[in-house]
């Protein structure tokens, strides 16, 4: 541990028996961990809105949602909630929540993203009479439009912690759940692409023109993405009553803040380091157990060196042995929906043995040296996993998770 860190109980591990995915590579868990081990990319032109004055015009849009089962009611107008509904119906389809909640159970949920309802406060902006973009303009629209979908009457909680928002929803969402405030949560994050998110980040000059390429020495910046994922997180116990397999466990979780710079991640990254030991320690385990990284890995020249320091730190000369792997390359960085996806890419790999690869890796860098998974998948099933986020203004969580019984 590092000095002055309190050691956190050793909770008892959450079950996470659904998962639901909307993203540019696929939509469903099937198409997204296809995409993911084949290397396709989802990185197109961006078509659903003018990007003629924008310096960079690629990302991860997601062209049309997928058919849905004829529905009792018509989706809201929202495409935030749209994705958050369709993840959802997915997830909680695979949990048999109707049944948790026929029992008497008690459903929250827990939505963490960068930028909420922005895109449709924009659309009312362009159009100041549509009502319906601006009721779901504020932060919260879309969660509270899921709640209502679901019928949810736990807890109901939108959050941001920049771009580890995914991540910390899940603990939270686990600590919901212990402090019994709900009986299960759906849990996880989602974004929208919009013309005020790509014209921030171009002005941040964050974007680039190449490929994403996390930890090769040629990367020089990230692309945008837009998605959700989902889980259900429940007790054990509470599945098993209704049948119901975990994909796997939520073990432990930690957020902590370093906020060493608006939009640079602190060069040594102390938050992040603090956030990985202390979610191992709300776990109970250490660090010989961890057998793959899920990276943060953004493909800009100061997050892949920064997060290639911290492991070091954290597993020592383990960190030679250990294999790490980004995939936002596949999708661009979707923002608060990324670090659910990536908790879904976890357990996806034990389930299928897989690791999914790093795409656009091609030229090692000397600062970034750790055993990346390229080329293509790798046969390999990581029984523990580190999934670590870093956000803007010194953001940072890290989940521990375990594959399914």
């Amino acid at each position: 541990m590092m000095s002055g860190l309190p050691s956190p109980p050793h909770h008892e591990r959450m079950a996470i028996t659904g998962m639901g995915v909307v993203s540019p590579i696929g939509q469903g868990l099937e198409a997204f961990w296809q995409g993911l081990v084949h290397g396709v990319s989802g990185i197109t032109p961006i078509e659903r809105f003018p990007t003629h004055d924008l310096r960079v015009r690629r990302g991860g849009e997601i062209k049309q949602l997928r058919d849905l089962p004829a529905l009792s009611r018509p989706l809201p107008t929202c495409r935030a909630s749209q994705f958050l509904i369709h993840a959802a119906l997915e997830a909680t389809h695979q949990a048999r929540v109707p049944a948790l909640l026929a029992t008497g159970g008690r459903l929250g949920v827990v939505i963490g993203s960068a930028l909420g309802g922005i895109a449709e406060a924009e659309r009312w902006h362009e159009n100041p009479q549509d009502l319906h973009a601006l009721a779901g303009a504020s932060y919260d629209g879309p969660t509270r439009q899921l709640a209502r979908w679901l019928g949810a009457e736990g807890p109901v909680l939108t959050i941001s912690t920049a771009c580890a928002s995914g991540a910390t929803s899940l603990g939270l969402a686990a600590d919901l759940i212990r402090a019994g405030t709900a009986t299960a949560v759906v849990a996880g994050g989602m974004d929208v692409l919009c013309r005020f998110v790509m014209r921030g980040f171009n002005h941040l000059r964050a974007l680039t023109r190449d490929e994403m390429r996390p930890f090769d020495r040629r990367r020089k910046g990230l692309l945008l993405g837009e998605g959700a994922g989902l889980v259900v997180l429940e007790r054990e116990q509470t599945a098993r009553q209704r049948g119901v397999i975990p994909w796997g466990y939520l073990l432990g979780h930690a957020s902590c803040a370093d906020g060493a710079h608006i939009t640079a991640p602190d060069p040594e990254g102390r938050g992040l380091e603090r956030s990985i030991r202390l979610a191992m320690a709300n776990a109970g385990v250490e660090s010989t157990a961890i057998d793959f990284i899920s990276a943060h890995g953004t493909g800009t020249p100061l997050n892949d060196c920064m997060e290639t320091r911290v492991f070091k730190k954290v597993l020592g000369a383990r960190a030679y042995d250990v294999p790490v792997n980004s995939i936002k390359a596949h999708m661009g960085h979707t923002m608060g929906a990324a670090a659910t996806l990536e908790t879904i890419m976890c357990l996806l790999a034990w389930h299928h043995g897989q690791l999914p690869p790093t795409l656009n890796y091609g030229e090692p860098d000397p600062e970034c040296d750790l055993p990346y998974v390229t080329g293509q998948a790798r046969a390999y099933r990581p029984r523990l996993s580190l999934n670590t986020a870093a956000g803007f203004g010194g953001c940072n969580a890290c989940l521990v998770l375990a594959g399914g019984a």
